[in-house]
């Protein structure tokens, strides 16, 4: 069951993706838009839809006789719960260790590394 979980699975991000963008919008249009990309029967965007209602992310409301769906949460909240719960399972709570994962990766340029360096400076003293 849907309750028992609460974390996107990729699919289902590439969907609340397409409502964010909307701001709301009914199955029948969000079909429309995934079609080309993702190949989904309307009948897989409003299991979908419906399951990103139970789940707290979506809500829907009746208009005329469709359903107009619409993001219960916004995408940084999201995000951030989802880094959040992935810095709590691999780094223990540490972000320490992601932080430096990430630089080691990732090739940052001299403006990257001036406003990481201004953000830290920001929170230093906390």
């Amino acid at each position: 069951m849907v309750k028992d979980r609460d974390e996107l699975t990729r699919l289902e991000w590439v969907l609340m993706d397409a409502l964010w963008t909307s701001k709301h919008a009914t199955a029948s249009e969000l079909q429309k838009v995934l079609e080309p990309t993702q190949g989904w029967a309307y009948s897989t965007v409003k299991t979908m839809l419906d399951r990103l209602v139970e789940m707290g992310y979506a809500q829907a409301r009746k208009v005329g006789n469709v359903h107009e769906f619409s993001p219960k949460i916004k995408r940084p909240k999201a995000v951030g719960k989802v880094v959040d719960e992935m810095v709590e399972r691999l780094f223990g709570g540490s972000v320490t260790p992601l932080v430096q994962h990430l630089i080691e990766q990732s090739e940052f340029e001299k403006e990257d590394i001036a406003k990481l360096m201004a953000i830290l400076e920001q929170y230093k003293d906390q």
